[in-house]
């Protein structure tokens, strides 16, 4: 009878400690999966700020160019001034009999003009490269902190990548893409006035 009763406790005391491992095994894999989603959102967050400031960069870099190109004695004030100065010239050539001084006067100008735009272009040339400059500083920072967040969530990504750091990641390489061709496309402005105005001299 004594013996029934100790296999009997000893039963329960089996079942009931693999009870409780079982309740500590469920309770450890709950808790797991709540620290997945909280790095998950965590994340989330993180990188949806680096976004958003990403976007602004972007915002306040085209307001900057914008800026350069229509601030004072831009290309459209030197246009401007040229037309209205080629207007009174060839004014002149309906009232007074001497074509052969107001062609050469309106190659003067067309001359004057050219240099204008050649130093405008210059001058735009020098502000877009220093602000190209602060811009590139700015996105390597950007660059850094995504590598930062990809090597601090590394156990939570596995080896992945989340939709949201895809994006960042997008983002960063379009805004990356988007400074190069703006530089270049500021030399190549420069190097067409800096041909027009050789092929003026020519004439």
């Amino acid at each position: 009878m004594k013996t029934l009763l100790i296999v009997a406790l000893l039963g329960t005391s089996v079942l009931s400690a693999q009870a409780s491992a079982l309740v500590l095994s469920d309770v450890s894999h709950v808790g797991k999966i709540e620290e997945k989603k909280s790095e998950a959102e965590e994340l989330k967050q993180k990188v949806e700020v680096q976004l958003y400031n990403l976007n602004m960069l972007n915002k306040q870099f085209k307001m900057a160019q914008e800026a350069i190109k229509n601030s004072k004695g831009s290309h459209k004030d030197i246009d401007k001034d040229f037309e209205y100065f080629h207007s009174l010239l060839l004014e002149d050539s309906k009232t007074q009999d001497n074509a052969k001084e107001i062609d050469e006067s309106v190659q003067r100008l067309k001359k004057e003009y050219a240099r204008k735009h050649k130093n405008r272009a210059a001058y735009e040339l020098k502000e877009q490269k220093s602000l190209a400059t602060s811009m590139q500083k700015e996105l390597n920072s950007h660059i850094r902190e995504c590598k930062s967040l990809k090597a601090k969530y590394k156990k939570y990504l596995n080896g992945n990548v989340s939709p949201e750091l895809r994006d960042l990641e997008t983002k960063l390489e379009e805004t990356e893409k988007i400074l190069k061709e703006s530089t270049e496309s500021n030399i190549q402005n420069a190097t067409y006035y800096d041909r027009k105005l050789e092929d003026i001299k020519k004439v």
